[in-house]
Order: structure tokens, then sequence, then C-alpha cells
């Protein structure tokens, strides 16, 4: 199956930072606590949270519009830049009196030693134009919540599409009630069912009962190195093995799932094909350092 995406416009929905990466070596432990004095060598920045979403749809050659925002300081710009650099719309990402979320991790020796966050949670925000957001206009739309802000109020329902993808973080699903299709890991699933998850079978029946309760048509639910299983409505299920990747590292893992995924599915409507799609695109994602993106050939070459 050749993959083009082209033609696909995308409204995307979500807390948008940016990720940090401080480079450096250490030969001696301060004298002032037990850590490592880090000299740094070089660093960079790159899409976080839903500018990872951004960057992997438009990396896949969709058309993208956010609806966020970014705080009024000079992270913030940075942001909005790296997201125009990939002709990403901008037009809906707001500046407000906040601190822009950043990530910052740091390494020494190659081995990450320290992150440290930066944000500000804003409580009841939303955009001041959502009648201008006109969501008919768009073939499907992301909902990418990392719990910072953006979705903290119920505007979002207000967005008419009968393609909604969610990608969540808050314990109570019921938020996200009627959404087409969710993401959660298992992690997430856990917090919000406020136990643990002892098997596929348990995992399965759990995820019919959310799928009934918010009326969604599918959970795809992300188990790591577990894989990925698909559950959805009269006792639909079905599991895919992770592939095996060395040296692996999860970092936007997930982003790369709803990504791949919901443009797949937008095109073909096949559940189980856009699952074995976005399953190897994950596997590519891990193994490559940082927050990282994957290309349509990237895939290709996997499936």
């Amino acid at each position: 199956m050749m993959l083009d995406f082209k033609n696909i416009r995308v409204l995307l929905i979500g807390d948008f930072m940016i990720d940090k990466y401080i480079f450096g070596d250490s030969v001696r432990m301060s004298p002032e606590a037990p850590v490592p004095v880090l000299n740094p060598k070089k660093s960079y920045s790159t899409l976080g949270g839903a500018g990872n979403v951004a960057l992997n749809l438009s990396v896949l050659g969709a058309s993208v519009t956010c609806v966020g925002y970014v705080g009024n300081d000079n992270d913030g710009v940075e942001l909005v830049n790296l997201l125009q650099r990939q002709q990403v719309n901008t037009q809906h990402i707001y500046t407000i009196n906040s601190q822009t979320t950043v990530k910052e991790r740091f390494y020494s020796n190659g081995k990450q030693v320290l992150r440290v966050d930066k944000e500000d949670i804003i409580k009841n925000w939303s955009p001041p134009s959502i009648s201008e957001l006109q969501s008919d206009k768009y073939d499907l739309v992301i909902f990418s919540d990392y719990n910072k802000g953006v979705l903290n109020n119920s505007w979002f329902s207000e967005i008419e599409s009968e393609n909604i993808f969610v990608d969540p973080k808050k314990n109570d699903l019921s938020f996200y009630s009627n959404a087409k299709i969710i993401t959660p890991n298992l992690n997430e699933l856990q917090r919000a069912l406020g136990k643990e998850i002892s098997d596929n079978k348990h995992l399965v029946s759990c995820c019919e009962k959310i799928v009934t309760d918010l009326n969604l048509e599918y959970i795809i639910a992300k188990q790591g190195e577990k894989g990925i299983t698909v559950v959805g409505k009269d006792g639909f299920s079905k599991s895919f093995a992770a592939h095996s990747v060395n040296n692996v590292d999860v970092t936007g893992a997930g982003d790369t799932v709803i990504s791949v995924f919901s443009l797949v599915y937008t095109k073909t409507k096949n559940v189980i094909e856009s699952v074995k799609i976005a399953n190897a695109a994950a596997s590519i994602v891990v193994g490559k350092k940082g927050t990282a993106s994957v290309t349509i050939d990237e895939i290709n070459s996997y499936i």
C-alpha cells in the first residue's frame, strides 16, 4: 500500500511545547552535591507535545492548521517559527501572558541525567475566534491533550466533525465522549480506571465498557513493548505485537501513533490496516533518539 496524504486537511487542537536537548560531558562530580558537573557542548530545540503531532502530520504530507497558545516569551516565538518552517498554519496559535511549555533534557556522556519542565497551567482558556474555526473545512480533527490547559474547557465540544481523534491525558475519560477514536496508553487507561489492568483479556474488557459508555468507535490502546490493541463495538478486538527495536527511546511515540493512524484511517476507513501501519511507524520512531518524526518512505520500506 503506497501512502499519500497530500490532500488531507487536519485541524490540530492541543498543548504545544518545545523540547530542548542539551548535550555535554562530565569528568568530575560537584563538590557541592553528589551530582556530575556538566560541560555543555551542543544543544538544539524541536517541536514537542501537540507540536510534535503537527511535525509528524506535516512530514507525512498533510495540510495542518493548529489551535492553541504559546507564552509571550522567546520560547513562544521559537515554537511558532518551528511550526511555520514545517508549512503549518499558525493563524490560531495565540500568544498569552504565560510561560511557553518547555521540556529541557540534559545529557551527560550520552545518558540523560536531568529533565527540567517549565510550564504554566491555564484554566478555562478558549480561543478568541472559535466561530472562525469552521471545522467542517477539515477532513479530520485531532485533539492532542497534554493536560496543560488548552483542553481544560468544554469549548472544544463545539467543534463539529465526524472524524475526531483524541490522544488523551485526563483521568476522566468522559471528557472525550462522542469522539470517534481515542488513543490512550496503558498507564493512562489504568489511571482513568483507578485499577491495574492484569492482562490483554482484562484490557479488552475494560476498553469495551469505555467504548460503550463514551459512545466511541474504537479505542487504540498503546502498550509499549507489548504492542497495540484495538477495541471497538460489538465485541471487536485485535492485538498487534510490537516490532523488535534496539536502544528504544519512547519520547513522542504516542504523537507518531495518532498522526499516522488518523491519516491512514481517514483515507482507508480500515482500522486494522491503520493500526498495523501506525504500529510500524511507532517502531521506527522509537529507534530514533529524542523527539522524532517518521517519513512515508520509512513507513513504506517497513510494511
